[in-house]
């Protein structure tokens, strides 16, 4: 069955509710194995230990690649991508978390009744695919100060970061997989492969951003050069600032040589130990993961973020595809998933 994001708690409450209460996530290769363990016996105050840290899941991947070959690793995500999924399902923060709050402070929330000018977000696309407006805690249908401000107005995206996001490298051919991996990965053909899951998590963060908050779209090439000429030039012909957000130092320096406002984004290297979170903060943790994995196996439960009939829809809306290995989970949670799904046609 299908399972929207925002609904994956529902595949928690039928573990809870089948007397599951340790829930190891796992990838379905033996060789690579369990990632992280949820301890889910309450709710409000769930334990996520990361049984792999960033580096030592590096370790495994460099000898899946010495033992399967370069399709098998390539399909992987690295230490670098795994961290950073981590700080989208803001499990974990940035790494320069108060450097960020004090550029903010200083240059982010306009006072727009006291003339100041409107400032657009713009977001590089090695940044969209890691949900910084939420965060960063600057999207400003969600968050503003004690005085009513937000952080920022609206955002402004460029064209050509679209367009770097928007390049396809399927599966066509999964025998690799299935013999590195196991069964579940034939499932996969003719879907995104590897860095191109991370690159579809980005492409649709940019169009929920275009097309659900307030923002503005600017023409401009693929590439830095363009991309940061068509900021400024929509800085200066505006009455409206430009804040730059990337991961890439020559990005930033590029843009302040442009005169725009710009911010280095650093993530963590490594993930910490433990930590602890609600149900409510898990349903993204789990969705990007199985996303950029493919699949991973949980109690009872195998979990697709690809698969051979994945739609645009389903990726607009975030879905993922449940196998149930267990009748029982199965029943509670497709019961779960009705009401929840009546009441909000219903709203």
């Amino acid at each position: 069955m299908h399972l929207e994001r925002t609904h994956i708690t529902h595949l928690l409450n039928a573990l809870y509710t089948s007397d599951i209460t340790t829930v190891s996530v796992k990838h379905p290769c033996k060789d690579i194995g369990e990632l992280l363990r949820l301890e889910i016996s309450d709710p409000a105050d769930t334990t996520v230990h990361f049984t792999q840290g960033a580096l030592t899941y590096q370790d495994t991947r460099e000898e899946m690649h010495a033992t399967h070959g370069e399709q098998v690793y390539n399909d992987l995500p690295d230490a670098e991508t795994y961290a950073r999924a981590l700080v989208a399902a803001d499990l974990i923060d940035v790494e320069n978390t108060n450097d960020i709050e004090t550029f903010f402070r200083r240059h982010g929330y306009p006072d727009l009744d006291a003339g100041h000018e409107p400032i657009a977000l713009g977001i590089d696309t090695n940044l969209m695919a890691w949900r910084m407006p939420d965060v960063l805690e600057l999207d400003p249908t969600t968050y503003s100060d004690s005085a009513g401000r937000s952080p920022v107005n609206g955002f402004a995206l460029a064209t050509g970061i679209y367009d770097e996001l928007n390049w396809h490298y399927n599966h066509y051919e999964t025998r690799s997989l299935e013999d590195a991996f196991g069964p579940e990965f034939a499932r996969l053909d003719n879907q995104p492969a590897g860095a191109n899951r991370e690159g579809f998590l980005g492409l649709y963060e940019y169009r929920r951003l275009r097309d659900h908050r307030y923002a503005d779209t600017i023409e401009s090439e693929k590439g830095d050069e363009s991309i940061v000429d068509a900021y400024a030039e929509y800085d200066a012909n505006n009455r409206k600032r430009v804040i730059l957000l990337s991961n890439d130092y020559g990005f930033v320096e590029r843009a302040r040589d442009a005169d725009i406002l710009a911010q280095h984004i650093s993530f963590p290297v490594d993930v910490p130990r433990k930590i602890s979170v609600t149900w409510d903060e898990l349903h993204d943790l789990l969705y990007i993961l199985t996303v950029l994995f493919g699949v991973l196996e949980l109690p009872k439960v195998t979990v697709y973020g690809v698969w051979n009939e994945k739609s645009g829809d389903d990726w607009q809306r975030c879905r993922l595809d449940v196998d149930c290995r267990s009748e029982r989970v199965e029943q509670k949670l497709r019961r779960d998933h009705a009401i929840t799904t009546e009441y909000e046609v219903n709203r």
